[in-house]
Formats: structure tokens, C-alpha cells, sequence
């Protein structure tokens, strides 16, 4: 009996054992892959290629800016493009040699500077109200910088389509998502990809975006609130009517936003995606000091659930760089980069 008893007692410590064994790997792997995820703070690069092709805005695009973010401290960089205006009106939708190879020259600088790049589909106007007749022109583009970038550095990412809205929601956004993600995988395998869920990126939105199951997938989401501090005095997004309106920090505000960010984080672990805040900002008119105020919460907010954050933007409406005088606004800086401004 005592030797059964000893038998059946080896077995069962052998049976740990194994199983033990089987499981360190596999912790060691989830480990691995967290440890490499890296954290992104970036800056857009608004108003500049993003902006229509034959109506320029207010930012003139420079190979210079890389090197400044990078000097900086940004360890990335934001990169919004309107492809579609130098495809959709081209045979083929393809797009427009040229203006590719300026493209190229950019992103051959930005990865120069050792920057994590994001290439943004930006501004597709014309598929937020049409997305069938677009739809080709869409899934083209992305077929064309697929192939076109495949051999580039893992610090080069793909963003499939800013803040889908209007018609294009729901199951279609959902279904035209799925179909870019399948056209990219076929020549960049592993590359990030970053997508967002439809009405603007709304975190609110999050439980309507269907993903694929893909560990290289990253999902982004933009936060603006309050939308009538941050956008206060802008007449093209509504805004103009108001003005002088504070954000002070109170316990209602700051638990406001910890509230949203915490539904994003939940959201995120039941689907075991990185979190990536890839644009929030409030603009110039907006009161100094609660804007030096509300930055540094939502960025230091964004990093205390571990997502990385994007600021919008460089150089125009909300920007903190004068490209003109190539100087920083210091206090700015401060607060998206505490670390390095101390």
C-alpha cells in the first residue's frame, strides 16, 4: 500500500513538473512580447500633406521637422497624408509617381533620425459620404503603399483610415477594415498596423470596431473633451461662439477623463490590444495656463493606463512649434515631456 501511496504521490509531482515546464515558455513569451511593445510619444505633422492637393494650408512640409521632433525627445512621429487626392481621379486610382517620391524622401529622412513613423491615411472626404463608390479607391491605395513599403524598417506603421464617420460605420467600416488589413498582411506580415474605431475614432465607438485577431494590431482613439475648450474659438468645427473657457483641473474633471480612460483600458485587455491615444490637443485660443493644464493630465493620464499618445499637432492651430523660427514653446514641452524637461 505505502508503495502505491509513494507511486501515485511521484506521479502526480512529475505531473506538475511537466506542466510547469509547458507554462514557462509560454509566460516567458507573453512577458517578451510586453516588454518589446514600445511606448510611443509622438507628434503630428498636421495641416501639411494632409492637407488638399491643390489648396495648400498653413504648414509648409519639411524634411527638417524630423529632426527637431526627434531632438525634441519624441521617439515618433505622426505622419497624416491625403492619398486619396493623388489617386481617385488617376486610371487605376493609382497614384501620383511624383508626389510618391516625395513621399519617400521624407520617410527616408524620419527613419534616418531613427523615429518610429506612422503613415496615416488622412482626409478621405469623399468616402465618408460615398463609401461605395470609394471603395476601390481605397482598398487600391493600400495595396499600392503595401507593396511600395514592404521592405522599409519595422519603425515605419501603417494607419488604415483616420476617423472613419458619417456613412462609412458600423458593419461597413468593419467589413472595409477587415479587407485592408487582408490586402497589407499579404506583403507586410508583421508590420503595426493601427486602427480605430468609426464616428471620429470615439472611444465611445469602441465596442461596435471588429478586429481580426492580429498581435501586430494596435488601436488608436482621439480624445477631445471638453470639445468646447479644446476647439473653443475655431469657426470650422463650430466652436467660434466661445471663448475664454477655462479647464482647471478639478476632481470632477480630472476623474472625468480617468473615467474614459479607463473604459478604453478595459476594453483593450478583453481584447488584448495595445492602446495607442494618437491625437488630442486644445488649441491656441484656448486660456494658457488650462491648456498647459489639461495637456499634461490627458498625456499623463494616457501613459498611467500604458497607452501611448500622439499630440495634435506641430505647427499650425494647436501646435507648440513655430516653423518659422524653428523654436519650441518650452512650457508646452514640459508637459508632454516631463522627463527630459525637468
Amino acid at each position: 500500500m505505502k508503495g502505491k501511496k509513494k507511486l501515485i504521490l511521484f506521479s502526480l509531482m512529475l505531473m506538475l513538473i511537466i506542466l510547469f515546464s509547458s507554462l514557462v515558455p509560454y509566460f516567458h513569451y507573453k512577458y517578451s512580447e510586453k516588454k518589446q511593445m514600445v511606448q510611443f510619444r509622438s507628434m503630428n505633422i498636421g495641416n501639411a500633406l494632409d492637407a488638399p492637393r491643390y489648396t495648400p494650408w498653413d504648414v509648409q512640409m519639411k524634411s527638417g521637422y524630423f529632426k527637431a521632433i526627434k531632438k525634441a525627445g519624441f521617439n515618433s512621429v505622426r505622419l497624416p497624408v491625403r492619398f486619396s487626392d493623388y489617386a481617385k481621379d488617376n486610371p487605376n486610382y493609382e497614384l501620383d509617381p511624383s508626389f510618391m517620391k516625395r513621399l519617400d524622401g521624407y520617410l527616408h529622412v524620419a527613419l534616418k533620425q531613427h523615429l518610429y513613423v506612422i503613415l496615416d491615411f488622412h482626409h478621405f472626404e469623399e468616402i465618408m459620404q460615398n463609401p461605395e463608390q470609394y471603395h476601390t479607391c481605397f482598398l487600391s491605395v493600400w495595396k499600392q503603399l503595401s507593396e511600395r513599403y514592404k521592405n522599409y524598417s519595422s519603425h515605419l506603421m501603417f494607419e488604415v483610415l483616420n476617423e472613419p464617420r458619417d456613412n462609412l460605420n458600423g458593419n461597413l467600416w468593419n467589413q472595409y477594415l477587415a479587407e485592408a488589413i487582408h490586402i497589407i498582411r499579404k506583403t507586410n506580415p508583421t508590420r503595426k498596423v493601427i486602427v480605430g474605431p468609426d464616428n471620429y475614432y470615439s472611444l465611445y465607438r469602441l465596442d461596435a470596431l471588429r478586429i481580426p485577431k492580429d498581435r501586430n494590431l494596435i488601436v488608436s482613439f482621439h480624445y477631445y473633451e471638453p470639445n468646447k475648450f479644446t476647439f473653443q474659438a475655431n469657426p470650422y468645427l463650430g466652436f467660434s461662439q466661445y471663448h475664454d473657457i477655462e479647464w482647471k483641473g478639478t476632481k470632477q474633471e480630472v476623474n472625468y477623463i480617468h473615467d474614459r480612460f479607463a473604459r478604453v483600458k478595459k476594453w483593450a485587455d478583453q481584447h488584448d490590444v495595445q492602446v495607442y491615444l494618437g491625437e488630442f490637443g486644445a488649441n491656441k485660443q484656448a486660456p494658457y495656463e488650462s491648456r498647459l493644464h489639461w495637456t499634461e493630465e490627458v498625456r499623463q493620464q494616457a501613459e498611467e493606463f500604458g497607452f501611448s499618445w500622439g499630440y495634435w499637432e506641430l505647427a499650425s492651430s494647436f501646435g507648440v512649434y513655430d516653423a518659422h523660427t524653428g523654436k519650441w514653446d518650452k512650457n508646452m514641452l514640459k508637459t508632454l515631456l516631463p522627463d527630459k524637461y525637468k
